[in-house]
Formats: C-alpha cells, sequence, structure tokens
C-alpha cells in the first residue's frame, strides 16, 4: 500500500494546521513542531509505503494514517484501476467526485465499477424518464431497459430532451434507445413499447430482465405505483418513484425489506382517513381536476437529476438512500425549497410480508 494525501487546503494557523476536503468542513490539526505539515506534505505524491514514512518522520506513523484515513484524507496509490485511458477520461468527473467517498480500502474506481456492472429498469421515457435515462447514462450505468408505451409528440419538446421532430409519432421506447446508443457505443440497452397494467406485467419485465433497480415514471393509472410496488418487494429489487404534483416535485423509494413501502403508507393514509383527511374521503367529488402534465424542462431535469442520485446511492452504496419510505418535496411554485415526509412501516402488510431480502 502506498497511501497518498488527496488534494486538500492546508492552512497553518500558530501551532495548528486548518485542514479542508470538503469546504463545509475544516478540520483543526495541533502541530506545534510541524511534525504533522512534514508528513502531510511526503504523503502528497503517494511514493512511500507506511514503514518508509516511518523511517523519514522517526516514528510509527500507522495510528497517524489510521485517523487521516478515517477523515477521508486518503487514497492508495497502488491501487491499480480497471479502466482503460479511454475509460479514465469519460469518467473523469464521476471518479473525482467518487473521491469525496473513498479511502485506503475503497479505491475511486470500484463505485464506478459497480455502476457499469449494474443493469436499471426504467418505466417511463417522458420528461422525468428520459432526464433519468440521460444521467444514469452520464454516470455509466452498463445496462438500461427502457419501457414505454407513448409516441413521440410535439408536446413533449418542452422537458423532452432525447428526440426531435425527426421523432414524431414514433415510439419514445426506441428513439430514446437510440440516443443512448448514440451518447455512449458501450452501453447495453433494450427497448419495449408497451403499457403496464397489472403487479404482473411488472414482475415479468423484472424476471426478463433482471436489474439491479428499478424507476417508475409513469403516474397512470392510478394503480401503478402499488403495482410497481408489490412486484419489486416481492422480487428484492429497489425501485426509485418521481412525479409532479401541480407545482410540488416529489420523489420516494422502497428498499424491499428494510424501508417501508408503498402498500405501507396506503394502509397509513386509511388511518389517517378517520382524521384529519375524513372530508377529503367522505365528501363526494362534484368536479375533478383534469390530469395535465405540467412539466418543463428545468423541472424534469432537477427531479431525474434527484432521481438518478437515489439510484446511485443504492447502485454504489456511497450512503443510504434519503428517500426509503419517505417523500423527498421540493416547492417548484417558490423558491424550490425542500421538504421531507416519512411514512411508517406497517408491521402488517401484506406486501412487506412477501419481500424478499438479497443477501
Amino acid at each position: 500500500m502506498l497511501p497518498r494525501l488527496k488534494s486538500l487546503n492546508v492552512l497553518a494557523s500558530g501551532t495548528d494546521l486548518l485542514v479542508s476536503l470538503d469546504p463545509k468542513v475544516r478540520v483543526r490539526l495541533a502541530d506545534p513542531d510541524g511534525s504533522v505539515l512534514a508528513l502531510l506534505r511526503l504523503l502528497q505524491d503517494g511514493s512511500r509505503t507506511p514503514d518508509e514514512l516511518a523511517a523519514q518522520v522517526g516514528s510509527d506513523v500507522r495510528p497517524v494514517l489510521d485517523h487521516l484515513d478515517r477523515l477521508g484524507w486518503l487514497e492508495d496509490a497502488s491501487a491499480r484501476s480497471p479502466f482503460d485511458a479511454h475509460d479514465t477520461e469519460r469518467y473523469f468527473s464521476n471518479l473525482a467526485f467518487f473521491d469525496a467517498f473513498t479511502t485506503l480500502s475503497l479505491p475511486r474506481d470500484e463505485p464506478q465499477e459497480r455502476l457499469r456492472a449494474s443493469h436499471v429498469l426504467v418505466l417511463g421515457a417522458g420528461g422525468l424518464g428520459s432526464a433519468v435515462l440521460m444521467n444514469l447514462a452520464g454516470l455509466g450505468v452498463g445496462a438500461l431497459t427502457v419501457v414505454d408505451q407513448d409516441l413521440v409528440e410535439l408536446r413533449n419538446f418542452a422537458r423532452q430532451f432525447t428526440y426531435t421532430e425527426a421523432s414524431l409519432g414514433q415510439p419514445k421506447a426506441d428513439r430514446v434507445a437510440d440516443w443512448l446508443r448514440a451518447f455512449d457505443p458501450s452501453l447495453r440497452v433494450a427497448s419495449e413499447r408497451r403499457r403496464v397494467e397489472s403487479t404482473e406485467d411488472v414482475a415479468e419485465l423484472i424476471r426478463a430482465t433482471k436489474p439491479d433497480l428499478v424507476v417508475s415514471a409513469i403516474d397512470e393509472p392510478d394503480e401503478v405505483d402499488r403495482w410497481v410496488n408489490a412486484a419489486c418487494v416481492a422480487a428484492g429489487v429497489p425501485f426509485v418513484r418521481g412525479g409532479l404534483a401541480y407545482t410540488q416535485g416529489l420523489y420516494w423509494s422502497v428498499d424491499p425489506g428494510r424501508s417501508a413501502c408503498r402498500e405501507c403508507l396506503e394502509r397509513h393514509r386509511e388511518r389517517l382517513a378517520g382524521g384529519v383527511d375524513a372530508e377529503i374521503v367522505d365528501v363526494p367529488r362534484v368536479l375533478r381536476q383534469d390530469r395535465v402534465n405540467r412539466a418543463i424542462g428545468p423541472v424534469a431535469g432537477v427531479l431525474g437529476g434527484l432521481v438518478a442520485m437515489e439510484a446511485l446511492r443504492y447502485l454504489t452504496g456511497l450512503g443510504e438512500p434519503v428517500a426509503a419510505g419517505r417523500y423527498q418535496l421540493l416547492d417548484f411554485a417558490g423558491d424550490c425549497s425542500t421538504s421531507s415526509d416519512a411514512w411508517p412501516a406497517d408491521p402488517d402488510c401484506p406486501v412487506c410480508a412477501t419481500a424478499l431480502v438479497p443477501a
């Protein structure tokens, strides 16, 4: 192992060092004799083993290296990258981002390897779905399956940027698949034009494609979330759902056997209906609001990015999912502020009882 110091900002303040890797976090290190700064300088080029470092500073450095590693400041310069020059350059920004999470035992290439080995099934290739697909392709997800029933329409172009007017009247699933292949020829892409109409439809897609994750970007019919939930939980496949409720953006996810599921939410809502929401349930509806897609380009882009970030957490393990059993909400009518609203896991949930928990 060749410990190498990541690129840090270091300020000398009297007998202390003020060190930051992430600008929002600053660490103060006591360094009355300058030995800490001397070690940091020796670590910069990553050319020395711990024993060689100890010989140069005249003391055992392993406890100090352990501490620096816990702070996330070290990487192993001897780690061999699995990527060739082309992929190293293509994923340059990804690898630089992963640097914030890696340690001596977790090289920055490993999260990228996990992404390249991953397969995501995306239900819906509209505004949200196409934005998610663009982000997943940029992250380097190795295989994508796209399912959508619709044809490209002129009204799509305010928020769907994988299509052109030359695609009008053609299947969205096929055209977005063409875009993905052109963007990254190494991607394994499959497309299917079909409508999801039952839990079994989703289960069949999961059996056929064997995805590591499902992204659901379809919002009709009204039962579709429960269908996706039931199929994914039974198969032990996490899924992420995003959408727009008038001007409120939202996304949430389900980690089968670990988080509350969508059916838990429905049962929670039924209990609430006896209280604060009773009027909504009991009073007859005399006018129904039209179902209109109000998503504009910035809305689809922001939500697509956040859904892809949640997918990234599941696929790489870099951090826990932030939306598992929890609404993440964005106020697009105001200042785009965010809020969070969790729902409880139901110990008697019949869907959670079917959960296949991956090893």
